[in-house]
Order: structure tokens, then C-alpha cells, then sequence
């Protein structure tokens, strides 16, 4: 009984397994604490790769939106980018960015 459990506890886990892909689209959110959800479910950078090369040859393939905290780190935004663009997937987009945006002109 307790080889049984300690070999439980070795089992390896795929970092991020229960987000899965939907149609039409996916979004990645990164809150200010640096942590990334894939429609809603917390996952690793390591997830992230598998789940979107999935997304990749899905036949069509669904959207996949970005959308990062203001307080979000600029390194870790910078790390899923990474991760998009190695996976294959093409149809990719910022979303959330007009509640950072103000009405007020640009200094000349």
C-alpha cells in the first residue's frame, strides 16, 4: 500500500493539461502577477506550447487572442509571444487594449 502511493506521487504531470482549445476563438490572459490562463484555465509556458501547437492544426483553425494586464510584466508577455510564434499558429490577435487607450493627443 505504500509503494503504491509513493509511486502516485512520482507520476509525472503535463503542466497545464485541463485548458483545452475552442472555436472560433482562444484567449490567453496574463494577470498582474504574471500568471497565464488559457480560456479561463491556469497553465505553464510549457502547456501553452502544447495547447497551441494543437490550436495550429486545428482545420480551421480558431483565433487566438492575447490579452495581458496593464501590470503584467513586460518579460513574461514578451516569453507567450515567444511561445505563439514558435507554435504555428497564424490567426493571432491583441484583444483589451482600448481600456488602456485615453482620449488625450499626443505631446508634438
Amino acid at each position: 500500500m505504500l509503494f503504491a502511493l509513493g509511486m502516485a506521487s512520482c507520476a509525472p504531470q503535463t503542466p497545464g493539461m485541463g485548458a483545452r482549445p475552442a472555436y472560433p476563438s482562444n484567449v490567453i490572459a496574463i494577470d498582474q502577477n504574471d500568471a497565464i490562463l488559457f480560456n479561463g484555465e491556469s497553465i505553464t509556458l510549457e502547456g501553452l506550447q502544447i495547447v497551441l501547437e494543437e490550436v495550429a492544426q486545428m482545420e480551421p483553425q480558431p483565433d487566438v487572442q492575447l490579452e495581458p494586464d496593464a501590470r503584467a510584466s513586460y518579460e513574461m508577455s514578451a516569453q507567450v509571444l515567444r511561445v505563439i510564434k514558435k507554435s504555428g499558429v497564424t490567426k493571432f490577435g491583441f484583444v483589451g487594449n482600448e481600456k488602456y487607450r485615453t482620449n488625450e493627443a499626443a505631446p508634438d
